[in-house]
Order: structure tokens, then C-alpha cells, then sequence
């Protein structure tokens, strides 16, 4: 029943109707992507790390940034401009004559995307009300989710029937279609301007406030911190997952498609059980969650001998368990922040969010490809699904710290309701 009233919301469906297009979009082309640097470039692990960096490292270096403009400028006109940006830049991919145009395209694809997540983030709290918010998370996770699922499924027929190319020019139209339906959101009404309030801050000083919330919220903080351990642990191994396939003789291509398809099946399924199901202790679900990614990812090297018929069986099963642990992690959190940040800062929090855990991603990225170099790639899969177990059992056994509290007034609340 609350999530049939909030899909009444006309603002939050064209917001989550453009999120179900390009996050399709994005999916169907990171398999592509993944399949012409590691296959036909032949890519060492290093060079994969450093792919995945691209991805990442734009978060780190502008999230801050990205948090501010998204409080000071309005939200949909950066969210339209930067899917357009990003439909230009995947289609140029296309051209690209070596390696390394392909990590400068791909870092400015993702430097457009951290601009348009705090924007996202941001325009999502103007447009549902806390009492909704669980839902508006979860139906979020679901759609990203189930794009994940039907992306890289996708994405693998395109590009075995194909080639890769094709791939890229579906996402740029994606991100042209999520444009278009931005287009009907309203403008931002209640971003507050220095100028208008009689104020001139440092912008060094706005960039700190997002840090400064989080500090002001325990809860909040311990979550964080979780989070960003988790992710940087996972990412010493999920990083490297087409490392691992291709050490295995004879494994087809198209099982890191199914192994996606299944980890955001899990992910869906967890999505949709939270859009219903209070989250009582997020706490809780986040200790768990890195104790069931953790399990799955030390238990995946244990079957790289057996035969190719057994193994397109387990990992996918194996992933879908270590989707539903990571949904754990990811929507409890995302819940907890949106409903601690006011209105008038949840751009800046959320910059300070992706900036944070971007950089534990990156730190795991490159843990991964020295280790993978190192020590072989069984062991950085064994080390990581270890450590994400302790990590969870830590999280578990240690209580955050009380602290003071956030209210939020209803003047900060932005919309929050169906224009």
C-alpha cells in the first residue's frame, strides 16, 4: 500500500523512470566494456585496476564539489546536463584507437556521473517525505537492480551476436532518453543561496559540512564507516573477477554476464523484502552483509577446478547469495543517511558519502591488482571474503558511540510531497 502511494507521486516516477533507462543503459554497456579491455586488449590485472580507477577515482576528486553545486544550483538542470555529457563521452568510446583513450573517456563518463549521483540524491529528498523514504530507497535499489539483471544479460547477446560497439551507442541513447524524461520534473524551490541570506561562506567551508553532518550523527558515521571498510575489502576481489574467469580453461565469456545478471537478481530480491520489512538496526543488516559477501567470495576459489558444466551452475548461485548480503549493506545505509540529512544538505552529505566510499573503493582496487600480481589471484579472493567476515563480525560486537542528534525543520524539508 506505500509504495502504491508513493508511485502517485508524478515526480518521483519520472525521476525513477530516468534512473530505469540509463541504469539499463549502463549495465548493458559495462559488460561490453569489460570484454573489450580484458579479451580483446588482453588486459593484465593491473591495467584492469586501472579501468576500474576510472570508474571510481571522479567521485573521490569532485564528490565534495559535486555535493556543494548540487545544494547551490538547481538539481535538474545539472542531473539534465550531465546525462547528456555522458551519452557524448559513451559514444565516443566507440573511436577510441587504444587503452588509455578508453580510461580518459570512461574517467570523464564518471565524472559527469558524480556530479548528476549528490543531484540525484539531493532531488530525491525534495520529493518524498521520510515517511516514505525506506520505500523510495528500496524501489531505487530494485530498479538498479534489475537492471543489473537484464543489462549484462543483454549486453552478452549484443555483443556475442554483434561485437561491442553497438553496446556503447544503446547506453548514449539511454542516457539521451533519461534527459527527456527529466525534462518534467520541476525546477528546485528551496536550494538556499548565500547571496539571498545575507552570507558569503568559503566554499572550502561548504565542502567540510557534509563531513561535519556526518560527524554530528553517530549512527550515521559508524554506518559509514562500515560501508567503506566493506567496500574496500570487496574490491581487493571484485575487482579482478574476470582475472579469476580467465585463469579457469575453457570458461565461456558470458558467465561474467550471468554472474552479474545473478548478483543483481540477489540484490532485487533484498530490495523488494526491505521495500515492505522496517529496518529495525541497520547496524545489523550491515554486519551480516559483509559476512555473506565475505562467505561467497572466499567460497568462489574453492570450485575453480571443477568442470565448466558445475561451475556456470554454482557461481551464479554463489553470486545471487552474495547480492542479496550486499543489498544488506548498501540500502539500510542509503535509508539511514537520506532520513538524518536535511533537505538543504543532503547534496553536500551525499558528495561527502560517494567521496568516502569511492576512496575505499580505489584503495581496493589497487590492493587487488598487487596482490593479484603478487600472490596469485585465489589468494587476493581468499584474503578479501576473510576480512569481510571479521569486518562483519567487528561491526557486529562494537556499538557506535551516542552522540548529539539532527532535527530537521519542516521549512528545510524541501517539497516532500506531489507537486
Amino acid at each position: 500500500m506505500e509504495n502504491v502511494k508513493l508511485l502517485k507521486n508524478k515526480q518521483y516516477v519520472y525521476l525513477i523512470s530516468s534512473q530505469i533507462v540509463s541504469s539499463i543503459g549502463d549495465w548493458l554497456d559495462l559488460l561490453a566494456l569489460m570484454a573489450l579491455v580484458s579479451i580483446n586488449w588482453k588486459a593484465s590485472p593491473m591495467e584492469m585496476t586501472y579501468l576500474m580507477l576510472c570508474l571510481v577515482l571522479p567521485s573521490i576528486l569532485f564528490g565534495s564539489f559535486a555535493g556543494v553545486a548540487a545544494d547551490k544550483v538547481d538539481r535538474k538542470k545539472i542531473m539534465i546536463f550531465t546525462d547528456i555529457m555522458r551519452a557524448a563521452v559513451v559514444a565516443l568510446v566507440v573511436f577510441a584507437p587504444n587503452l588509455w583513450t578508453v580510461y580518459l573517456l570512461i574517467f570523464m563518463k564518471s565524472s559527469f556521473s558524480a556530479l548528476f549521483m549528490p543531484a540525484k540524491n539531493g532531488k530525491l529528498k525534495e520529493i518524498v517525505s521520510d515517511e516514505h523514504m525506506q520505500q523510495a530507497v528500496s524501489i531505487s535499489s530494485m530498479i538498479d537492480n534489475g537492471s543489473k539483471i537484464i543489462g549484462p544479460m543483454v549486453s552478452g547477446v549484443v555483443v556475442s551476436s554483434f561485437g561491442v560497439h553497438p553496446a556503447f551507442y544503446i547506453d548514449a541513447a539511454t542516457f539521451v532518453l533519461s534527459a527527456v524524461l527529466l525534462l518534467n520534473i520541476k525546477k528546485s524551490t528551496n536550494l538556499k543561496n548565500d547571496a539571498d541570506s545575507g552570507e558569503k561562506k568559503n566554499f572550502l567551508v561548504e565542502m567540510k559540512a557534509g563531513f561535519s553532518f556526518l560527524k554530528s550523527v553517530p549512527e550515521v558515521l559508524a554506518g559509514l564507516v562500515v560501508m567503506s571498510l566493506s567496500l574496500l575489502v570487496l574490491q581487493i576481489a571484485d575487482s579482478q573477477f574476470m582475472i579469476l574467469l580467465r585463469e579457469i580453461p575453457g570458461i565461456p565469456i558470458d558467465l561474467a554476464g550471468y554472474a552479474m545478471s545473478a548478483s543483481g537478481g540477489g540484490m532485487f530480491v533484498m530490495a523488494a523484502i526491505l521495500s515492505k520489512k522496517p529496518i529495525k538496526s541497520a547496524r545489523w543488516f550491515l554486519s551480516l552483509g559483509a559476512i555473506g559477501v565475505g562467505g561467497g567470495f572466499a567460497v568462489c576459489v574453492l570450485f575453480t577446478g571443477f568442470p565448466i558444466l558445475f561451475i556456470k551452475i554454482v557461481y551464479p548461485v554463489l553470486f545471487f547469495i552474495v547480492g542479496i548480503a550486499a543489498a544488506s549493506i548498501f540500502i539500510p545505509f542509503n535509508v539511514l543517511a537520506q532520513k538524518s540529512a536535511p533537505v538543504h544538505m543532503s547534496g553536500r552529505v551525499f558528495g561527502t558519502i560517494n567521496s568516502v566510499t569511492s576512496s575505499a573503493a580505489v584503495i581496493g582496487m589497487l590492493l587487488g591488482g598487487i596482490l593479484v600480481e603478487a600472490a596469485g589471484i585465489k589468494a587476493a579472493f581468499i584474503l578479501s571474503g576473510s576480512m569481510l567476515v571479521l569486518i562483519g563480525l567487528a561491526s557486529a560486537w562494537v556499538k557506535p558511540a551516542s552522540g548529539g542528534s539532527v532535527t530537521v525543520a519542516e521549512s528545510e524539508r524541501g517539497i516532500q510531497r506531489e507537486a
